[in-house]
């Protein structure tokens, strides 16, 4: 007869000596295997070790012996909740609640899954369920309300945030939810005072201190954005994702070391965490710290073509020459950040409208390059055939190019405080016809409004140099130069041609009539000046060696460039000492308004480009006051831009296709006075007669774009590349 009884093993359980409890049951079990208590107890036991599997064998034994009992159903339930079989789970809280209609905790347990697998709708009748049986139910409001989050059902969502506040205890989670929900609808002051009450009630709730600094963030106050984020990971040291936006704040700060350490210390936490690799190295490349660059490069190459989230797009595009890679970046992206399964219908249809509408949206209607490119196309479109609407989510900086380009729409839109699903709704009561994104995925993008489908027609164009990698836009404006036929496979969108380039300028701008003298500026009286007014982020070691190789060879030279802090203009005069060049031959320039910006430009002899990302306006900035630029093209939109304006200029000549031969046609010219003089008549000539700066013929060419996608729409073809003549 068997020494042990269930009350020993019980008794042991209730001591929370569940290795003593453990033995007993198998003891009895070996004896006794049909009895009722000891399995149950034991299934707990099992539950307790994270032995979710055994335990599930236990439950259904169990249940075996007594199916009239529901809390077995609801214990089995919750194992195999914990081995992710989600369907069985409900199928067995089903059974608990036939049994037992008045069993809140299956109903709420039964909304949690339903949640988990996005079934909405089932997930809402099952909480609403458990509700109606205990009234003060605060957490399956909570929970609820987190449903309708999901859906973005804000206003819902909100009901029940306040029905849990209203149950006590108070807890912090709750104010911090609502907080949550009023961030989302961009009211940023109620987001702060719901994040501000739920610190009053728990004054240590470091995630309030991190959705603060979120806000602050939204609203530019980024030294408050730093203190909250500095307080949230004071305490919690772990909190990766706080260290990850502190380190975004600082890389809008341009205080990029601050912003390197913060990103590795989120790494260092979460190897997992998404999308920073490809950051950190674009920081490092921002101060020219390219130590372990190859290794770093190599890695995340390895990793993008495993399929690991490890860096946004647009730091793809910066670090390699390679349209697969940059497509496959783009899709782990697209995937990773959209969710399509929450939005309303998609809208295919064209609106009737007698002009035809177009949104141009973006955050860059300010003292952005774009609007440098842009601005006169806006003012010289066809308003007989078209009407054109700016929806705007920058700041207003209230400049000169903001004010002239505000007047210029027939509609200017402020939407920085609407939400992605209010800017969708307003576009659609517009009707427009075709939205034109000219952000892509760069900083300060809503890529969201497109996915949602803002109009029947969407096309990138300018912003973003390369692939979005989703079916939410139709068409990417480009040209033969920058996408040959041969790498249209590496484009999700179908491409429209334009004749000339892609590349719109204005016409109308003016270089300021403000001399510069070389000795104002630090330049040598004599000697070549070599320029590159690129992002610093641009210039990778391998192309800066090449710079310095053609400094070393052409005497009384020097290297020209514009950097944003002392680290790189440091990091890079080490660069010129290892190769044996005094740092005296490396002059930084610092930023100046555009017009004069382009006057001090003339002073360069010639502009050298970066690889495998090309200078874009930066380009055309040299071009327009006579500066020749040597290129290198690539196979990637983003190494050919360059190319594409030289084409347009017919200066071919200036387009190298390796290293060895942009070293040798820099050289040349430098070397070479009479050919210099000849190459800059030639570009002075060529801006008068070729299409490069000739915005009304560029305006001509998009407008028949606009009607030809129209055209093919409205006769019900499928979507195709487009070549304008």
């Amino acid at each position: 007869m068997n020494s042990y009884t269930f009350k020993e093993a019980f008794n042991f359980y209730q001591k929370r000596e569940f290795l003593e409890s453990e033995k007993i049951c198998i003891k009895i079990l070996k004896e006794s295997p049909n009895n009722f208590e000891v399995i149950n107890l034991y299934a707990v036991l099992l539950f307790q070790k994270k032995n979710y599997k055994e335990a599930i064998t236990f439950f259904n034994k169990a249940i075996k012996i007594n199916p009239s009992r529901p809390d077995l159903y609801n214990n089995l339930s919750i194992a195999l909740f914990q081995e992710k079989k989600f369907k069985e789970a409900i199928i067995s809280w089903d059974n608990a609640t036939k049994i037992k209609p008045d069993y809140a905790e299956a109903f709420f347990n039964k909304g949690n899954v339903y949640s988990i697998i996005k079934d909405y709708k089932n997930s809402i009748k099952n909480f609403e369920e458990a509700i109606k049986i205990k009234k003060n139910y605060k957490e399956a409001f909570s929970n609820l309300g987190n449903v309708y989050v999901e859906m973005k059902d804000y206003e819902r969502a909100l009901e029940k945030f306040n029905l849990s506040t209203q149950i006590s205890p108070i807890n912090p989670i709750e104010y911090n939810n609502i907080g949550n929900i009023y961030f989302e609808l961009k009211n940023f002051k109620k987001a702060l005072e719901n994040f501000d009450k739920a610190l009053s009630v728990d004054t240590n709730f470091a995630l309030s201190y991190y959705n603060k600094a979120k806000t602050y963030k939204e609203i530019n106050q980024n030294e408050k954005a730093v203190t909250n984020y500095e307080k949230a990971i004071s305490l919690n040291k772990n909190f990766s994702e706080a260290y990850k936006n502190l380190g975004n704040v600082y890389l809008d700060l341009k205080i990029l070391d601050k912003s390197i350490y913060n990103h590795q210390q989120a790494i260092n936490i979460n190897p997992n965490i998404s999308f920073l690799e490809g950051t950190i190295l674009q920081s490092k490349c921002g101060i020219c710290d390219w130590e372990n660059f190859s290794e770093n490069k190599s890695l995340l190459k390895k990793n993008i073509l495993s399929g690991k989230k490890s860096s946004n797009p647009f730091s793809t595009l910066l670090i390699y020459d390679s349209p697969h890679l940059h497509k496959k970046s783009s899709k782990i992206f697209f995937e990773s950040e959209y969710n399509k399964n929450s939005f309303k219908e998609i809208i295919k249809e064209l609106p009737s409208n007698k002009k035809v509408h177009i949104g141009y949206y973006s955050s860059d209607f300010h003292n952005h390059a774009t609007m440098y490119l842009m601005a006169n196309l806006f003012e010289l479109h066809d308003r007989s055939k078209f009407q054109i609407y700016a929806f705007s989510f920058g700041q207003d900086d209230n400049s000169e190019i903001r004010n002239r380009v505000s007047k210029t729409f027939d509609k200017f839109l402020d939407v920085r405080l609407k939400t992605d699903e209010q800017i969708v709704e307003m576009s659609r009561e517009l009707k427009i016809d075709i939205a034109v994104d000219l952000k892509g995925f760069t900083l300060n993008n809503r890529f969201g409004i497109f996915v949602k489908r803002c109009a029947p027609l969407q096309i990138s164009y300018l912003g973003y140099p390369g692939t979005l990698a989703s079916d939410s836009i139709d068409y990417l404006v480009a040209d033969k130069t920058l996408i040959p036929d041969e790498n249209k496979k590496f484009y999700s969108e179908k491409i429209i041609y334009m004749p000339n380039t892609y590349q719109v300028n204005d016409s109308t701008l003016k270089v300021s009539e403000k001399k510069f003298e070389r000795k104002d500026l630090g330049l040598p009286e004599k000697g070549i000046v070599f320029c590159s007014f690129n992002q610093s982020y641009k210039i990778l070691p391998d192309m800066f060696k090449i710079w310095t190789q053609i400094i070393k060879k052409v005497e009384n030279s020097v290297l020209w460039l514009m950097t944003d802090n002392k680290i790189t203009e440091k990091n890079l005069k080490n660069e010129f000492i290892k190769n044996d060049i005094k740092e005296n031959r490396l002059i930084f320039a610092s930023r100046m308004h555009h017009r004069e910006h382009l006057s001090r430009l003339k002073l360069a002899d010639i502009f050298l480009d970066t690889f495998p990302y090309n200078a874009h306006t930066t380009a055309s900035d040299a071009l327009r006051v006579g500066v020749p630029v040597v290129t290198l093209k690539g196979q990637s939109f983003a190494s050919r831009v360059a190319s594409s304006l030289l084409n347009c200029l017919d200066l071919n000549e200036l387009t190298t296709d390796n290293e060895n031969e942009y070293q040798k046609v820099a050289i040349k010219l430098a070397e070479n006075n009479s050919l210099l003089q000849e190459i800059k008549r030639k570009i002075n000539s060529n801006i008068s007669t070729k299409p490069l700066f000739d915005t009304k013929l560029f305006t001509q060419h998009l407008e028949k774009a606009y009607l030809t996608v129209i055209q093919r729409l409205k006769k019900n073809k499928s979507l195709d590349h487009i070549e304008i003549n």
